[in-house]
């Protein structure tokens, strides 16, 4: 009867070996390749979504150093409003890679390694992380645009400016338009 108890524990650790297979937050890279176009943004993207964050996020420091300091992982939710492109949860993990200490706000590194996002509203074009259930923007910046009074925002140097100042039903026609 002993042996058939162990049997059953050794069977159910097993059984939860894949979950925790899954790699740890602090060594995920966030793909920071840019993307030459609009088509390509929206090809790349697995999701786009206008959803909500908030100032809230947790930090995963990783073992990799540049020369502003070290690199440190971060995860917020966001929050689904509408799905512009795919499907999935009402709330998203959102990965993002920044530096600390925080470089000032100049300082060219924020564009490739920018850190969580600010509390608002916002365009996301996402792309999945493979063997994990967190997203990332698509070419850093270019998967993000601010939505301010209901219009995109297109990011200076890193959004594309046939994004901006778009309603969001512009934007669908747009992605459309772009072989969605």
């Amino acid at each position: 009867m002993c042996k058939k108890g162990l049997l059953v524990l050794i069977a159910l650790l097993l059984a939860a070996v894949p979950a925790s297979a899954q790699p740890g937050i602090a060594n995920l890279r966030v793909d920071t390749t840019p993307v030459k176009d609009v088509r390509e943004l929206v090809r790349q993207s697995t999701l786009i979504v206008v959803g909500t964050t908030d100032a809230t996020y947790r930090s995963y420091p990783t073992s990799r150093r540049v020369a502003a300091g070290r690199l440190v992982n971060f995860v917020q939710m966001v929050k689904i409003e509408r799905f512009l492109k795919g499907s999935g949860s009402r709330t998203v993990k959102l990965l993002s890679t920044g530096v600390q200490p925080l470089p000032p706000p100049p300082d060219p590194i924020n564009l490739i390694y920018p850190g969580p996002l600010g509390e608002g509203r916002y365009v996301l074009f996402l792309r999945a992380l493979p063997g994990t259930d967190v997203k990332s923007a698509v070419g850093i910046w270019q998967g993000v645009y601010p939505l301010i009074q209901g219009r995109t925002i297109a990011l200076r140097g890193a959004g594309f400016a046939e994004l901006h100042n778009l309603t969001v039903a512009e934007l669908e026609r747009k992605l459309r338009a772009a072989g969605r």
